[in-house]
């Protein structure tokens, strides 16, 4: 039974059940965080009544959603109204699957192949689905064999070689070499359905939020992809994996060679779109309850207005998975490199450190996510005009110049580095060289916003037509006595 399972059921289906099933209930826990800490920084004690510390409050929450009405206004589009929601988890769904977790698995196995056919061939018929086969330097060679008799039937049996066969699987659901341009591609799809729920709501509210959910889409994807860019031109690969291998080592033996020291104008950068991309406060105007009564989802309740939030939840997992494996090294931790291949310390022939290396990124994970809400109780919201000057203002220039720090550095650095030539790693020299570019760099930026014309200024008085407080406002008045 047990060689049945290793051969017909892929590793990666037992990977995709247990991820999407621990980040699915993760959501559900993240929203009583989001309220503990919410009670931390405003000096209060949070959900406490439900189970022992308040742990059962999500499955009350859940409870509450699923046993209240399904409201559906009469004016909405009905099929894309229930259709917006549906779209917001089934986009990030998708993104989940690329995510990267435990690194590279290495098996040996010893498998009966029938004497003179293709060992790669018949191998891979017998290994489950999307494993990579190692040949040994000499190819392989029989360590036994059995010799030919007659099944039951009389038919003559043919000599079977005994070979060991080491073969690779990703730990993760599946793996791309383009995993972080899909996982960005992907989860930019999730502003159809704010984009849907605001339209089919027919409510002037709901379609103000979805339009001002699009403008910032659009705003804030130019520099989140400008700084990702600025790590794929470090390595010159769009795989994570690629990218967490390339920063598992040290620099001077003690600090780790993670792109945050290397890179931390770009970490900033990337940092604060993925806030604006999950309409995360201070970036929170499509849904703002004092200007829009809630945004593009007034008119939801129920699952649907449910389905909204896991979706951000489950995005904000997403983004932060990718935040630490682009700036944080991902799963690398002291310990948990492989030593199977001196190339490519993601390898390694324990499952039990892959498992290890799952918590480390997610525990990682956690500390992005806390600095999420942390964020959205300490800084007041935006105005709108502000949020886009933020963007074209300063976020879009700042992340070109970063990109353009990056590329000089390589290009009078890099040669001059072996580990980068040779294994495009970051050695300690062109680190110092990273860090003290980047320091250069904010420093030209704090000198030349001091010379650059002011913002418009939006607060000045305007003469309304008509109005009784023409030319004495309420403010001018309170004012002058």
């Amino acid at each position: 039974m047990i060689d049945w399972i290793q051969t017909n059921i892929p590793p990666w289906v037992w990977i995709t059940l247990v991820v999407h099933f621990a980040i699915l209930g993760t959501v559900a826990y993240l929203i009583l965080l989001e309220r503990k800490v919410a009670s931390w920084v405003q000096d209060r004690l949070g959900p406490n009544r439900v189970g022992p510390y308040g742990l059962l409050q999500p499955i009350a929450d859940g409870l509450k959603f699923i046993l209240k009405e399904d409201y559906r206004p009469k004016h909405v589009d009905k099929i894309l109204f229930t259709l917006a929601p549906a779209i917001m988890i089934i986009v990030i769904i998708l993104s989940i699957a690329v995510l990267p977790w435990g690194g590279i698995k290495q098996s040996t196995r010893k498998l009966s192949i029938p004497t003179g056919t293709d060992i790669r061939a018949a191998a891979l018929k017998q290994l489950p689905a999307g494993v990579t086969l190692i040949e040994p330097e000499g190819g392989w060679k029989e360590i036994d064999h059995t010799n030919p008799g007659t099944n039951l039937e009389g038919e003559v049996q043919p000599r079977m070689s005994i070979v060991e066969v080491t073969y690779r699987w990703d730990f993760q659901s599946t793996n791309l070499n383009i995993g972080v341009l899909f996982i960005l591609a992907v989860l930019s799809l999730a502003i159809y359905g704010v984009v849907l729920g605001g339209w089919s709501s027919n409510n002037k509210y709901a379609f103000l939020g979805a339009l001002r959910a699009t403008a910032q889409m659009i705003s804030y994807e130019i520099p989140l992809g400008l700084s990702v860019l600025t790590i794929v031109v470090l390595y010159g690969s769009l795989d994570l994996n690629v990218m967490i291998d390339k920063q598992a080592h040290y620099w001077g033996g003690w600090l780790p060679a993670w792109n945050v020291f290397t890179q931390p104008l770009a970490f900033f950068m990337f940092l604060i779109c993925i806030h604006a991309e999950a309409n995360r406060a201070p970036f929170d105007l499509a849904e703002a309850e004092q200007e829009l009564v809630g945004g593009y989802h007034t008119e939801y309740s129920a699952m649907r207005f449910a389905l909204f939030f896991l979706g951000e939840y489950a995005g904000m997992i997403t983004t932060s998975v990718v935040c630490v494996a682009l700036f944080f090294g991902g799963w690398h931790f002291p310990g948990l490199a492989g030593t199977v291949d001196p190339h490519s310390p993601s390898v390694t022939d324990s499952l039990i450190v892959c498992l290890l290396r799952s918590v480390v990124i997610f525990t990682k994970t956690l500390v992005i996510i806390f600095v999420f809400m942390w964020t959205r109780w300490s800084l007041p919201r935006f105005r709108f005009d502000q949020l886009m000057h933020l963007a074209w203002r300063a976020l879009i220039p700042i992340s070109l110049a970063i990109l353009f720090m990056t590329a000089l550095v390589i290009y009078f650095a890099g040669p001059h580095s072996w580990a980068f030539m040779h294994e495009g790693r970051i050695d300690g020299k062109m680190a110092v060289i990273f860090f003290i570019a980047n320091i250069i760099l904010l420093a030209i930026i704090m000198i030349v916003s001091r010379m650059l014309p002011a913002a418009p200024d939006t607060n000045k008085r305007m003469r309304i037509p008509g109005s009784r407080f023409n030319p004495v406002t309420p403010v001018t008045a309170a004012t002058a006595s």
